[in-house]
């Protein structure tokens, strides 16, 4: 008689509030299989079989938008809602992020979906991470013994792969404060509305004297492994100048790999990283020049 294989449920052992960041790291330090929950809009849809642990930050300060000087401080519980409500956030050169946030689910799921959660759940699809891309964000990350920042183009290492070791979790993200005439745009293109993204694409143009181009950022989402900074296109950009946008559009597409799954086919979701491309620049380049 044939063996059944027992099937493997998610069913964690443990769950432990933490009262700081401290408690929260070194519990993860200390055990095997722990992950960090808030919102929980991931992770419990996704179910992992291997979670043993799950360590609740939600008690721990870290929902806010902080502006600073020269920075804009963003903790890693801040949900979308929060983010979409935001005054300074709603304003170029920020409101790439705002356009982003409204698009991740309905309400109800932007009311408990965290920022960090978005980024460190590091699927090529994450609506937040090319505008904070093309912002040139930062990640703070903290363990029991220390603190690093790093920019967030190097977070991502591969599908739902992230630059986190063992006790560490990611605490802020840092947006510096871009020059004056700076513009930025998301887009993005699903199935509904509130879908997950077929394509994404978020870009940034900041203009110096005489209205030339200072600065070019394009990255584009759901293509790639990870979110992908179209670089060769957005250099071709910088050379060109603004009359090349149609060209480096089609530049952006050809540096996108795309896969074909459920939602579109490579070859849609190539034709549409030249239209979201063009569009998200252009766009761009207007409110960099209103500004």
């Amino acid at each position: 008689m044939a063996q059944t294989q027992a099937v493997k449920l998610f069913r964690p052992q443990t769950y432990f509030r933490a009262e700081s960041v401290a408690e929260a790291t070194q519990f993860l330090l200390e055990h095997d299989g722990s992950v960090v929950i808030a919102g929980g809009t991931d992770l419990l849809v996704e179910k992992n079989c291997d979670i043993v642990s799950l360590v609740d930050i939600t008690r721990l300060g870290l929902d806010y938008v902080k502006v600073e000087e020269k920075l804009v401080r963003i903790g890693a519980c801040t949900t979308f809602t929060q983010i979409e409500k935001d005054a300074t956030l709603g304003k170029q050169p920020y409101s790439s992020l705002v356009e982003a946030a409204r698009t991740i689910g309905g309400v109800a799921i932007r009311n408990e979906a965290t920022i960090g959660g978005n980024i460190c759940n590091a699927v090529p699809s994450a609506d937040s991470a090319p505008p904070l891309m093309v912002l040139d964000s930062k990640v703070r990350i903290t363990s029991h013994e220390r603190e690093r920042t790093i920019p967030l183009d190097d977070f991502f290492l591969h599908v739902r792969k992230v630059d986190l070791k063992k006790g560490e979790m990611v605490t802020e993200i840092h947006i510096p404060k871009p020059p004056p005439h700076t513009g930025t745009c998301f887009m993005k293109l699903g199935r509904a509305a509130d879908d997950i993204s077929v394509v994404n694409a978020a870009a940034r143009v900041t203009l110096g004297q005489g209205e030339t181009l200072q600065n070019v950022r394009l990255v584009l989402g759901a293509v790639a492994p990870v979110p992908l900074r179209a670089k060769k296109a957005e250099a071709q950009l910088m050379r060109g100048g603004v009359e090349s946008i149609s060209e480096v559009a089609e530049t952006a597409a050809d540096e996108a790999k795309p896969i074909s799954d459920v939602r579109a086919s490579v070859g849609y979701r190539r034709d549409m990283c030249k239209v979201l491309s063009e569009r998200v620049l252009r766009m761009a380049l207007d409110r960099a020049e209103a500004s």
